[in-house]
């Protein structure tokens, strides 16, 4: 019954504790190769071991240990629990016992070849993220290493690239660096001189050059013996970064994502270890990996939503990276164009220092932005001049014109699938996800109905399945819609589309990015996926189908990332040496949000959005957490609500920190389960992980039959 409830508490360290009795078996040592049985004699030797899974009162558990093999802290190990056989992770060895213990243990079925270990630091890094997120160091420790799976056979460094065939702009040599990039990269190599804490945010616009500020700045931390790691918020921009640095002359180099396979994970994770590579780029994950003098961390697009794990636990990849960096007293570099707001108000207070781009290199004018009215009046006039159902003019003879040219464009909408819903106009019924109670998205590609939350397929019906009229109509519009009606519109236009539907083959986006570079593509069309940090210096048009659709979500960080992905995928435009236009469709054209982004005005949407969010004290100028609460009856989750809020109630005391809710979440129902949450915000972080320090031995204690609870520290969003 404690299902999340004992997955998202933190354990309180106690290495005393035995093994439970219902874990009490035979003794045997197990290879990987097989089971050999171990007898034992007089003494046991004793380990505590991390385990990933929900412990009732504490962190660990204890196993037997063989006598010829050393005992280190951080080594990965294969214990068993019950019937199945899980990783672990070795915390040290219990005290020496003069007689056996009273209770039956169980061995550690394995040790695997080539060892993981994870150094003294990761370890250390792993206890903080457990206290501060909330979560079991077994959980962290799993995040933190390779699965050992598969490696009785030794993979190659070299492991095989998805860039295969395609290439990254060759960088600029420090001599071609403009006199801004050459102020910034002098402050950074400072710091990294220093051997002490600097963080710096490297705020530039699209298109600047921040790429060859951190390239340069990670060359002068591996020649001064050290190692850099760039993260970056995607696996498709791992290939294009590493290029980068391998064309600059960095052959020490490698990537780390969950796309590799096991062995060559951990190939990289002792590649690191053992001092052979220099550099990693590499997702959030990589921020676990043992360097042993990691002198520069560089948070690429440090805004993006993909640093903030959505499962326990739930860290975010850039605080750790700060907090690791101010531990181990180095450089971490923050790079983006488009600051979150957390960021941004650290650098205006002086916690980090600020450094910026304000131009494009080599003095190339950032696109010009246009807003195109989708709205009531002008709307049909527009769409019917361009002959397209959600084209305006504006937008339909700027594509023209890029094609005539022999030019390229990319065109975003963020929405997956070719129609939103299926509705009957016979009698109105939209078709839903009976787990989640969202409509389904159409995917004419396949000719299905597909929930994008638990992942249930159906195929398109041909009649309603309420009133049996055979009269349905495609609701809504998504990317494969627009790719239509691309074909139809230009018919020779040379087409291809990003999304996550498109690149579920390993290889497949690398491969469309690669016919993309070289030409052999007209039209980029996608979601959020295109609105990353590509160089395409053929790119002269941008078309954003519907600017606002993520504007109006029931979420504080709406107007942000709205604001953030329509910078971010203007900025694909104008890269090359011809000049870049962008045209936004919108049906709210005059949100300051919208017109901040038009005019590339980061300044100007800051100060709005920092007033509002300061009035509702949501961060910056607030600390969150959410407590999120599950279960197949909403009776039993708003109940399971109602008492943590009385525990957390009474955990506060004096200290300011209010609780808002149990209420229903935005997407109430998802996977068959009642969504359910409450939110505990202050202006003090402090107030707030004393009172949640407090509140969880109650909340542990509680016993909710049907229902369970997860705590999210620092929610990116609260959908």
């Amino acid at each position: 019954t404690r299902g999340l409830q004992g997955i998202e508490s933190p354990r309180p360290s106690n290495p005393s504790v035995p093994a439970p009795p219902h874990f009490a078996g035979a003794f045997l040592l197990a290879s990987l190769a097989g089971l050999l049985p171990v007898l034992f004699s007089g003494i046991m030797r004793l380990v505590r071991v991390a385990v990933p899974v929900p412990l009732p009162d504490h962190e660990h558990l204890v196993y037997g240990f063989p006598d010829d093999e050393p005992i280190l802290p951080g080594l990965r190990v294969l214990v068993p629990m019950r019937a199945r056989q899980v990783w672990g992770t070795v915390l040290g060895a219990e005290p020496a016992r003069a007689e056996p213990p009273s209770y039956k243990v169980r061995a550690i079925s394995g040790i695997p070849e080539p060892r993981l270990v994870l150094s003294e630091e990761i370890l250390s890094l792993a206890r903080w993220v457990a206290d501060y997120y909330a979560a079991t160091l077994g959980e962290v420790l799993h995040a933190a290493a390779p699965s050992p799976t598969g490696l009785k056979r030794r993979a190659s460094r070299a492991a095989p690239l998805e860039n295969e065939g395609w290439h990254a702009a060759p960088p600029p040599e420090r001599t071609a660096l403009n006199s801004e990039q050459s102020v910034a990269l002098a402050a950074i190599e400072e710091g990294i001189a220093s051997r002490a804490f600097a963080p710096f945010l490297l705020h530039g616009v699209t298109g600047s050059g921040k790429t060859a500020v951190y390239l340069h700045a990670a060359r002068a931390a591996i020649a001064a013996g050290g190692q850099a790691l760039i993260l970056v918020p995607e696996i498709a921009l791992s290939p294009q970064a590493l290029d980068s640095f391998r064309q600059a002359g960095f052959e020490r180099a490698a990537v780390y994502h969950s796309g590799l396979l096991p062995r060559e994970r951990a190939d990289v994770w002792r590649g690191v270890a053992d001092g052979t590579l220099d550099l990693v780029v590499g997702t959030r994950s990589a921020i676990f990996l043992p360097f042993p003098d990691l002198r520069l961390t560089v948070v690429d697009e440090e805004q993006d939503g993909a640093y903030k794990q959505d499962e326990s636990p739930r860290y975010q990849a850039r605080d750790v990276a700060l907090v690791r960096a101010q531990r181990a007293g180095r450089a971490v570099l923050l790079a983006t164009a488009t600051p979150s707001l957390e960021s941004y108000s650290q650098a205006a207070r002086g916690a980090y220092r600020l450094l910026t781009l304000s131009h494009r290199v080599d003095g190339r004018p950032l696109a010009t932005v246009r807003l195109a009215d989708l709205r009531g009046a002008s709307k049909p006039a527009a769409i019917d001049r361009s002959g397209s159902r959600f084209l305006t003019q504006a937008l339909s003879d700027a594509i023209a014109r890029t094609l005539e040219r022999g030019e390229q464009g990319i065109l975003f909408l963020n929405r997956r699938g070719h129609s939103t819903y299926l509705q009957c106009r016979g009698c109105g019924h939209v078709a839903k996800c009976d787990r989640c109670d969202v409509p389904y998205t159409v995917h004419s590609d396949e000719a299905m109905l597909r929930c994008h939350y638990c992942g249930v397929r159906k195929k398109v019906p041909q009649a309603c399945g309420e009133c049996h009229v055979a009269d349905l109509w495609f609701g809504g519009l998504g990317i494969q819609k627009v790719e239509r009606e691309m074909e139809r519109l230009f018919p020779k236009a040379r087409l291809a589309r990003l999304d996550l539907d498109s690149v579920r083959k390993r290889g497949s986006a690398a491969s469309i990015l690669r016919a993309f570079r070289a030409r052999e593509t007209d039209l980029l069309l996608g979601t959020q996926m295109v609105t990353k940090g590509f160089d395409f210096p053929g790119v002269t048009l941008v078309g954003v189908i519907v600017a606002d659709l993520s504007l109006y979500l029931p979420d504080f960080r709406a107007a942000e990332r709205t604001f953030q992905i329509l910078t971010q995928v203007a900025g694909r435009a104008g890269r090359g040496e011809m000049p870049g236009e962008v045209i936004m469709q919108s049906y709210d054209p005059e949100h300051p949000a919208l017109q901040a982004a038009a005019a590339q005005d980061y300044a100007a949407f800051f100060a709005k959005e920092a007033e509002e969010r300061k009035e509702l004290h949501y961060p910056p100028f607030g600390r969150l957490v959410e407590v999120e609460l599950r279960g197949k009856k909403t009776e039993r989750v708003q109940a399971l609500g109602d008492a943590i809020r009385r525990i957390v109630h009474r955990a506060a005391g004096e200290r300011s920190v209010e609780i808002l809710g149990p209420t229903p979440k935005p997407l109430a129902r998802l996977k068959g389960e009642e969504r359910w949450h409450l939110l505990l915000r202050s202006g003090s972080r402090t107030a707030l992980r004393q009172t949640l320090a407090a509140a969880l031995p109650k909340l542990r204690d509680l016993r909710s039959p049907g229902a369970r609870w997860a705590i999210d520290v620092d929610p990116y969003q609260l959908l």
